[in-house]
């Protein structure tokens, strides 16, 4: 089955459960924010949505930049001041010293704290610019019962269902609360995530390898 939209999803799911006739165990509304989750755990398991389109603005001397939420990694970064662009590095605040931050001269290095989603500009910025990164990210939007699937190759849009229902197992319902097949459905949708995961990594050539935290 081709899985175009949540309402697709909510088909399939229906299906699968037993739950095509009303009165229905799990509600329309509870099944599309079952879909939206299922699609930001997808994200931040495979680290597989790569987007190129972020820019931020920065002002002289603005060495910390706060980045969207929709960040879950920086891959790459280029600064931009004036007519001049270069390639600049981009680490982790642990990797680095501090006693071997430069102090001096254009932006070289990029300090990115996922944790706080911040980035230390180094050395601070001589003047105005804008930076430009490639990240891995979550979904932009929650997505209604229409909409379409974003983001997710067609071929791994049936693993969103595995965590779908390992969500609707867990609703504290007398009629339809199962430990047992809640944990099952999210092994299964970990298994299938790490796969993809590993797989993305193999086809990159295992560049700059963001360690995985299932």
């Amino acid at each position: 089955m081709a899985y175009e939209t949540v309402s697709d999803l909510i088909k399939a799911f229906r299906e699968d459960e037993r739950d095509a006739v009303a009165p229905h165990f799990w509600s329309d509304s509870q099944l599309v924010r079952f879909a939206n989750g299922a699609l930001a755990a997808f994200a931040e398991k495979t680290k597989s949505i790569i987007d190129d389109g972020f820019e931020l603005e920065f002002g002289l001397g603005d060495d910390v930049i706060d980045y969207p939420e929709a960040i879950i990694d920086v891959l790459d970064a280029e600064i931009t001041v004036g007519a001049k662009t270069w390639p600049v590095d981009v680490r982790s605040p642990g990797e680095v010293r501090r006693s071997r931050l430069p102090k001096s001269g254009k932006v070289c290095l990029i300090l990115a704290d996922s944790a706080v989603g911040k980035l230390r500009l180094v050395p601070a910025p001589a003047a105005a610019g804008l930076l430009s990164l490639q990240a891995v990210r979550r979904p932009l939007k929650e997505l209604g019962k229409d909409s379409k699937i974003p983001d997710v190759n067609p071929v791994h849009r049936e693993y969103l269902l595995l965590h779908m229902k390992h969500r609707a197992y867990n609703v504290a319902d007398a009629e339809t609360f199962d430990a047992a097949k809640a944990v099952g459905f999210l092994v299964e949708f970990d298994r299938e995530c790490q796969r993809i995961y590993e797989d993305a990594l193999r086809r990159r050539g295992g560049a700059r390898t963001i360690k995985y935290v299932g």
